[in-house]
Formats: structure tokens, C-alpha cells, sequence
């Protein structure tokens, strides 16, 4: 294991391992080759609204890219059984959420599965779908039901996840999942410019994507 990689699930360890804690795997894309990166974009936005699901710990997504580097499975989604228990192992967490996602004719379906690492049983399963236009209601659909499931499983209080707010007519939601994704990745791949210059594109398709902007704040410390 590289130094860089055991600094990394050094932390993971220190602040998100053991009982209680979850993961967001990359979830698959099942079709459209330009939703490809949505995969990335989609797991930092899941990750960032469990917070507060219980008394969860969630882990970062950082902390699982350093996992999957090791692993030499760059940005990729892992659907393998035996693959996804190990990651879930190494990152210490007991739970996973994973899934896939496809859009045909101008609807978007995403389906998500919560597993227990120990066992691969699935505690929980849960979809949704709707117009592209409507990526960040999908999203948002999706992640509180999932907050109270872990809010029974991994009791505690369970904080009120945030209103989405209406899309303007101008905003493209998907467009702008699509370029948190790219700049996630440019990120990963310490294309700091690039990474900008996504997560600008970001909020300029859709000025609610707040993972974008707290992104590019992230970038100025």
C-alpha cells in the first residue's frame, strides 16, 4: 500500500470506521456513454445529504477514491460481490449504499441498495425516476429515504435534510451534475484548472449545486 493511500485510510479510520459507518460507492451507469461521469458527481452528492442520518458516520469521498486507487480501479463503479465487500473492509465501514442509474428517451431511473459489508445482505432498496430536468429532486428523493432507513438502523437523531429548491427554467440540472462530475475527477487527477473550470460550469447550469460551491471554496483555502 503507498504511503499516500495509508495516510489516508489512517484518517478514515480515525474519524469514519466501525460500527455505524457508511459508504457511497460510484454507482453504475446502465447505458447513456455521456452519463458516465455522473457516477462520481452522483456519490459526493449522496455522501454529503446522509450527513446527519442518525448517528451515522458517513465516510468521504475522497477517502474512498484513495481505496479505489490502491486498488487500481481508478473512478470505477464496483458491482463485483467480493470487490465491493473488500473496499467496504478497507475503508472500515458497515454499511454500503451502491447503485446504478440509465436514461432512455428522456427519463432518468436510479436504483440504490444499502448492504451490510459483513454479510452482503441488502437492509434496504429504493428507486426513483423522473425527467433529466428533475436530477436534483431524484437525488435529494433518494437520499432521505435512505437517511431514515440508517436513522433505524444506526439510531440517533435524524437532522431534517434541506429543501430543494424549484428549478428556474434556464437551469439544467443534469448538465450541471454532469460538470460537479468532471471537476470531481479533474480534482482526483490533480487537474486543478480543470476542476475550476467544471465546478464554475456547475453552478452556472444550475446555481443550486451547492457541492460545486463548496468545492470552489475548498479551492481557495
Amino acid at each position: 500500500m503507498t504511503l499516500f493511500a495509508s495516510l489516508i485510510l489512517m484518517c478514515s479510520q480515525a474519524f469514519a470506521s466501525g460500527p455505524g459507518t457508511v459508504a457511497v460507492l460510484y454507482f453504475q451507469n446502465q447505458g447513456n456513454p455521456e452519463l458516465e461521469p455522473l457516477k462520481v458527481g452522483l456519490a459526493q452528492m449522496l455522501t454529503t445529504d446522509l450527513l446527519g442520518a442518525g448517528s451515522a458516520k458517513i465516510v468521504e469521498r475522497t477517502q474512498l477514491q484513495a481505496v479505489l486507487d490502491e486498488l487500481k480501479l481508478g473512478h470505477s463503479s464496483v458491482v463485483d460481490k467480493d470487490t465491493s465487500a473488500k473496499v467496504g473492509k478497507l475503508l472500515g465501514a458497515e454499511y454500503l449504499l451502491m447503485g446504478s442509474y440509465f436514461s432512455l428517451a428522456g427519463t432518468l431511473r436510479v436504483d440504490a441498495r444499502l448492504v451490510k459489508v459483513e454479510t452482503g445482505e441488502i437492509v434496504s432498496a429504493n428507486g426513483a425516476n423522473g425527467g433529466v430536468g428533475d436530477f436534483m429532486e431524484l437525488e435529494h428523493q433518494l437520499a432521505g429515504t435512505f437517511r431514515e432507513k440508517l436513522g433505524q438502523l444506526i439510531p440517533g437523531v435524524v437532522k431534517a435534510l434541506p429543501e430543494v429548491t424549484r428549478a428556474v427554467a434556464a437551469a439544467h440540472p443534469l448538465d450541471a451534475a454532469l460538470a460537479l462530475s468532471e471537476g470531481l475527477i479533474a480534482l482526483d487527477n490533480h487537474e486543478l484548472p480543470r476542476a475550476r473550470e467544471s465546478f464554475q460550469k456547475a453552478l452556472v447550469d444550475d446555481p443550486r449545486m451547492e457541492a460545486a460551491r463548496s468545492q470552489l471554496a475548498s479551492m481557495e483555502l
